[in-house]
């Protein structure tokens, strides 16, 4: 009888990659521990940064041209709505995920252009399921893709089924209906 053990060689250890990060600029909402500044969107054309503010439920917009020193140039506020969740841009659209005022409720996506004034109006906004949480334009801006996280009321007698929203942008933001949205609950 014979035994027969195999090691493998010993393989060098690859260099560590080292990420060495640096402040470049700040920027203070002035509102602290109420969830101020919460998701944010670049829009590298007109270098503005959306961002998701919890506090006045609105999003905030951001000039960056000097990135050193970030400001604010205005909020873009959604009145008759529970507020702002989760922004996205793509090529000079923003995308807003944005929950009802009662949370069991169906939420709505909401579109903006990306350069637009304050007050920033709407371009369009459609329903998709209850409390939309997170929101991405697919990587060729054909679709905006929405999670709906469904959370129960305090009690729970309103339950509502997560779900996602599929929304076809192939007609564009302004030209967005009802009918460009799918729902599955899962």
């Amino acid at each position: 009888a014979s035994s027969f053990i195999a090691c493998a060689a010993p393989v060098a250890a690859a260099p560590a990659k080292t990420l060495q990060l640096e402040v470049l600029g700040s920027y203070a909402a002035g509102v602290f521990d109420q969830g101020a500044a919460e998701i944010v969107a670049h829009d590298p054309a007109t270098q503005r940064l959306f961002v998701v503010n919890g506090a006045n439920a609105g999003i905030d917009v951001l000039d960056l041209t000097d990135p050193a020193a970030p400001s604010k140039l205005f909020s873009i506020m959604l009145p008759g709505l529970g507020g702002a969740n989760s922004v996205a841009v793509h090529k000079g659209v923003l995308a807003a995920a944005v929950e009802a005022v009662d949370k069991t409720q169906p939420g709505r996506a909401v579109f903006f252009a990306a350069n637009c004034a304050d007050p920033c109006a709407p371009l369009a906004s459609v329903e998709v399921g209850a409390l939309p949480d997170m929101l991405t334009f697919t990587p060729d801006g054909r679709y905006v893709l929405v999670a709906n996280e469904g959370e129960p009321n305090a009690d729970y007698s309103v339950d509502p089924e997560g779900s996602i929203s599929i929304i076809d942008m192939k007609r564009g933001a302004a030209k967005l209906t009802q009918a460009d949205v799918r729902t599955a609950d899962f």
